[in-house]
């Protein structure tokens, strides 16, 4: 789904305009995207759970040449889904 289809679909949803949806989808998106770099988890109940990781830096080797490459570290973000929306998804299979 697109930006604009969610947006209009949670406009409907919501019975706001989707103006007002954007600017709600914005702010959500923002306190979002604060907590994660903060490295908070952040659990959406009935959803699931985005968590913030850290991957330490470390060593690779490329197969084709034999050179060794340090990789840095970084941050990435997992989703656990939760167990309500796993149910719902395997109903719908």
């Amino acid at each position: 789904m697109e930006h604009k289809a969610l947006l209009h679909s949670l406009s409907a949803a919501i019975g706001r305009d989707t103006k007002d949806t954007a600017a709600l989808l914005e702010s959500l998106s923002a306190v979002i995207k604060e907590r994660l770099s903060d490295m908070d988890t952040i659990a959406i109940p009935g959803f699931g759970e985005f968590e913030p990781v850290k991957e330490d830096e470390h060593i690779v080797t490329d197969h084709a040449t034999g050179e060794r490459m340090l990789i840095p570290p970084s941050i990435s973000v997992r989703f656990n889904p939760s167990s309500l929306l796993k149910r719902k998804i395997k109903e719908q299979r």
